[in-house]
């Protein structure tokens, strides 16, 4: 498990974001109530759309991807199939910063580990 302690509750999360999900309260408005960014409210709501509430847990591994999945997902995205939290989706991806490295690691002509 992390080292670092969550400030919220997989319990006060998967709250928060299927109130954002049934339209109760917008990202910026939850955002205010917890006193954290929007862009980690929406992080939130893409994990939970793509693994359920037990994907809200702390991650308890890095988690290591084929050269193979890396140049899909940065060609689709370079091809325009999708935005950068579409294409992290499709690819099961928690975070859309994952792509954007790999898209930084395409751009400047180096290889995938």
């Amino acid at each position: 498990m992390s080292k670092r302690q969550m400030k919220y509750s997989v319990e006060e999360r998967c709250r928060i974001v299927e109130r954002c999900l049934n339209n109760e309260i917008s990202i910026s408005e939850a955002a205010r109530e917890l006193t954290v960014s929007k862009s980690t409210i929406q992080r939130w709501i893409t994990l939970y759309e793509t693994g359920g509430p037990s994907a809200l847990l702390p991650a308890k591994k890095n988690n290591h991807y084929s050269k193979e999945l890396k140049l899909a997902a940065v060609t689709d995205y370079l091809n325009g199939l999708g935005s950068l939290i579409e294409i992290a989706k499709k690819y099961g991806l928690r975070n859309k910063k994952q792509l954007q490295n790999w898209l930084k690691v395409y751009n400047t002509h180096k290889d995938f580990k």
